[in-house]
């Protein structure tokens, strides 16, 4: 690993030549990981105050964000700078170097992949981008905006992984994917679309007898959570499965 690398999708770190920097209290990790997800776009003092007070700021925080803002200028200062343009603050690190932005890249990529019709690389376009997701994004930081951030990289890496598991049983591969889809499922236990990627997974495994099972575990949380039965797109697998009808191609579809 050579020169700055920064990682998101888990706890907040820094690295400069494989060295990790110690990057402070979680308010001043809050106020890099604001930057860096901005990327080129620049920052107010106001944005920065919000993310680490939304209600009610201190009548010092002007002047503590000034002092994080000055820590972390003099943590990277040679090898990257925070500039001062326009009214705000930019940190316009190479995108290469923050883990999010390569998972947004590779993604991006595997998804031009999906509708070429190539699922080996749409697959390990995949693999790579979710080798990047270390844990719960944005650990060790604080605040209502982050809080958000968090939530939305955690969906987005479910939804990659959701997108791998259904390329890897096209690739006639399902067993690798049931491992995921069960990991899936236990973040998310009402999700219909996990819950039928599993049942295929299953089925094209040759346990059509776990699918169905599994069917009828997903029709009792749904009732018993929700008041509701399994979405007719769900139904119809369940009969597909019990009748022995082929499954239907899932790629492009998820």
């Amino acid at each position: 690993m050579s020169g700055l690398a920064f990682s998101l999708l888990g706890p907040v770190r820094a690295w400069w030549d494989g060295t990790e920097l110690q990057l402070g209290s979680p308010q001043q990790r809050t106020i890099l990981a604001v930057l860096l997800l901005r990327g080129s776009r620049i920052a107010t003092t106001e944005d920065l105050v919000d993310a680490l007070w939304p209600d009610a700021p201190p009548e010092t925080a002007i002047g503590t964000v000034r002092t994080y803002l000055s820590r972390l200028r003099r943590l990277f200062s040679a090898s990257a700078e925070i500039e001062w343009i326009a009214g705000g603050y930019q940190f316009d690190v190479p995108a290469e170097s923050v883990d999010v932005w390569r998972f947004r890249r590779d993604t991006a990529a595997a998804a031009e992949a999906l509708r070429a019709g190539d699922r080996p690389v749409a697959a390990g376009l995949l693999t790579d981008a979710l080798a990047l997701h270390r844990g719960t994004p944005l650990a060790g930081t604080t605040g209502f905006y982050l809080a958000g951030q968090r939530a939305r990289l955690a969906e987005l890496c479910r939804a990659a992984t959701a997108d791998l598991a259904a390329v890897t049983i096209e690739l006639g591969r399902p067993a690798e994917a049931v491992a995921r889809l069960r990991g899936l499922i236990a973040e998310s236990p009402i999700s219909e679309t996990y819950h039928g990627l599993l049942m295929t997974a299953l089925c094209r495994a040759g346990r059509p007898a776990d699918a169905l099972a599994h069917y009828d575990q997903v029709r009792r949380v749904l009732a018993d959570q929700l008041g509701v039965r399994p979405s007719a797109e769900l139904r119809e697998l369940h009969r597909r499965i019990l009748t022995g009808e082929r499954i239907p191609e899932l790629c492009g579809a998820v």
